[in-house]
C-alpha cells in the first residue's frame, strides 16, 4: 500500500475513504436518526427527515424513501445506465459524438 501512496497520492486517499464509507454503511453505522435513537440511545425521533413516515435507516434512504423515489432514484438510475452505455461503447469500439456524452 505504501507503493500506491507514493505513486498515486491523489487516488489512494479517495479509494480508502470510499471503502471506509461503504464498510460503515454495511454495518448500519452511519449517523441516521434510527442509529442515533436505537444505538446511541438519544431521545430523538427515528422517523425519516424527508418523508416522516418510516424509520430513517440506510436501507430506507438508499432504496425505499417515497420522497427520494420521486426524483433522486430516477436520476441515479439514469446516471448508472449512461455510464454502462459509455463503458460498453468503449469496449466494443463504438465511437460516441460529443452530443451523446452530454
Amino acid at each position: 500500500m505504501l507503493y500506491s501512496i507514493i505513486f498515486f497520492p491523489k487516488i489512494v486517499p479517495v479509494i480508502i475513504t470510499i471503502t471506509i464509507i461503504i464498510v460503515i454503511a454495511q454495518d448500519q453505522a452511519l449517523q441516521t436518526k434510527y442509529y442515533a435513537t436505537k444505538i446511541l440511545n438519544t431521545k430523538t425521533d427515528s422517523r425519516c427527515r424527508l418523508c416522516q413516515q418510516f424509520d430513517e435507516t440506510i436501507d430506507r434512504i438508499i432504496s425505499a424513501c417515497p420522497t427520494l423515489a420521486k426524483e433522486q432514484y430516477i436520476k441515479r438510475h439514469d446516471r448508472v445506465c449512461a455510464q454502462l452505455h459509455f463503458n460498453i461503447c468503449n469496449e466494443t469500439g463504438v465511437q460516441l459524438d460529443k452530443k451523446t456524452l452530454v
